[in-house]
């Protein structure tokens, strides 16, 4: 979706909350000079194991606090991670992807759906209703005098996981403070991972369901 919506062939691009940097990696495949910034350690370690020719493009820092020059990016990416971000820092975020976006260059953040299928597996162990809603208000008080009127479309996916073990993997990962509630709340996780996930030859599908944001820099 990100390649149908936004140019990134030969543009310097920047994904914030880069997690195992796999669309870093991806981007780069499709031409871009792309590079991605995370706080969360066991997901920069991921990355640079993927990827360890190129321990550059991966860099240590929050969203609210990125360490780029004014005017350095033509395209800005929060996937999957706004929300992430604390939500009093979360405007500071958006401000932050503004300053370092070049004139013209382009904004997309993609969210989760604020009650997604995926969801009702994960709670209550994982509820993020509170701050996927935080994200989208703030989204909606981008300051207009520095980004275009707001474009938003959703889209569907399909997240399959290997096993219940790779799911949990993937959301400790994230946040590593939901080891202990995943681990309370294994038993009954366990039953509806594979009670609500549609059995396929590689793993448990579930729907994943996306809203996009995308406005371009003045």
């Amino acid at each position: 979706m990100l390649a149908e919506t936004v140019e990134v062939a030969g543009r310097d691009v920047l994904d914030v909350g880069c997690g195992d940097g796999s669309l870093v990696r991806w981007l780069c495949g499709q031409g871009a000079r792309a590079v991605g910034a995370d706080c969360g350690a066991e997901m920069l370690r991921r990355a640079l194991v993927a990827d360890p020719d190129h321990p550059d493009r991966y860099i240590d820092a929050p969203g609210q606090a990125l360490p780029f020059d004014d005017d350095s990016f033509d395209v800005v990416v929060f996937s999957n991670s706004l929300h992430h971000i604390p939500t009093e820092d979360m405007a500071q975020a958006l401000e932050e992807a503004g300053r370092v976006l070049r004139p013209g260059g382009t904004l997309y953040v993609a969210e989760p759906e604020l009650e997604g299928p995926e969801d009702s597996m994960g709670y209550p162990a994982i509820d993020e209703t509170a701050v996927r809603t935080e994200a989208q208000q703030v989204l909606d008080k981008l300051d207009q005098s520095r980004f275009d009127p707001l474009r938003r479309f959703t889209y569907t996916t399909e997240a399959v996981y290997e096993s219940f073990d790779q799911w949990c993997d993937r959301v400790v990962g994230i946040d590593p403070d939901r080891a202990a509630a995943l681990e309370r709340h294994r038993e009954d996780l366990n039953e509806r991972f594979h009670r609500l996930g549609e059995r396929r030859p590689n793993g448990w599908a579930f729907i994943h369901n996306s809203l996009v944001t995308v406005t371009t820099a003045r």
